[in-house]
């Protein structure tokens, strides 16, 4: 097959076209210096098989260059993306055995970083990190052993931290419905149970008044369009206890409503 023209292209490739069928193909640059095609003014059927065999490769090896631009991967993660870009195997495991060589994936370096980036950077406790470092594709041992070197202290600090923001932010449950939603969602982040009880018990939380008297107020007016009386007051305290309020704040928001009214 004689080679007709080269031109250069993007990526670091240049497109080939043949004088005889004006078949055009595009190879890498490390493909045109190892079979030295610049200087060949022919190839032979079985040479272009083998090139196509080895751009391909190539071709395997720069996508996944261009995955890990954007951010560290995991050995897996780059192995996945690999498969769903229709790649051969054989491609994925060469490319992935010059990754870890050239020092662009290190599993053991994105181990540390991704547990270092999930303390400081997101609200996810080590139940949680565990899980996503498994889905990554890292064994439970070696996480638990990387895992093992960060402090308890730092466990704990982190979640109170947390537990604090969540009851700043409250603007209208009351303190036990707050505490059941704060277990509930550091539990789901990550955090073990004993630890967040732990920590809700050693603050001191109230009810945001306001809160109880806009929330009571509220109720109380929809109530009053079904309900009278004693029916009305029993109503009204069990749809507040509902939301987390406790009996005595309960009893003396109802007592103000019954002498305003």
């Amino acid at each position: 097959m004689k080679i007709k023209s080269y031109k250069k292209c993007k990526n670091n490739s240049y497109k080939i076209t043949f004088q005889d069928n004006k078949e055009e193909l595009v190879l890498y640059d490390e493909v045109i210096l190892k079979y030295n095609l610049l200087l060949k003014k022919e190839i032979s059927k079985k040479e272009l098989e083998s090139i196509q065999k080895e751009n391909e490769r190539f071709a395997c090896f720069n996508k996944a260059i261009q995955y890990l631009t954007y951010k560290s991967r995991s050995k897996k993660e780059v192995e996945e993306y690999l498969k769903k870009q229709k790649y051969s195997m054989q491609d994925i495991e060469y490319t992935l055995r010059l990754l870890e060589e050239k020092k662009f994936i290190n599993d053991d370096v994105y181990l540390q970083m991704f547990i270092n980036d999930q303390i400081h950077l997101t609200y996810n406790g080590p139940q949680k990190i565990t899980r996503k470092l498994m889905d990554l594709g890292f064994q439970a041992e070696k996480i638990n052993e990387e895992l093992s070197k960060v402090l308890k202290e730092v466990w704990l600090e982190k979640l109170e931290h947390i537990i604090k923001k969540k009851i700043k932010a409250n603007k209208k449950d009351g303190v036990n419905k707050l505490k059941e939603k704060i277990l509930y969602s550091c539990i789901k982040e990550g955090f073990r149970k004993e630890d967040i009880l732990n920590i809700l018990e050693s603050i001191e939380m109230s009810t945001n008044t306001s809160a109880l008297e806009k929330e009571a107020q509220k109720l109380y007016k929809k109530l009053a369009l079904k309900y009278s009386g004693s029916t009305l007051t029993y109503q009204l305290k069990g749809k507040l206890f509902q939301k987390g309020f406790t009996a005595e704040e309960i009893n003396r928001v109802v007592e103000d409503i019954k002498k305003a009214s």
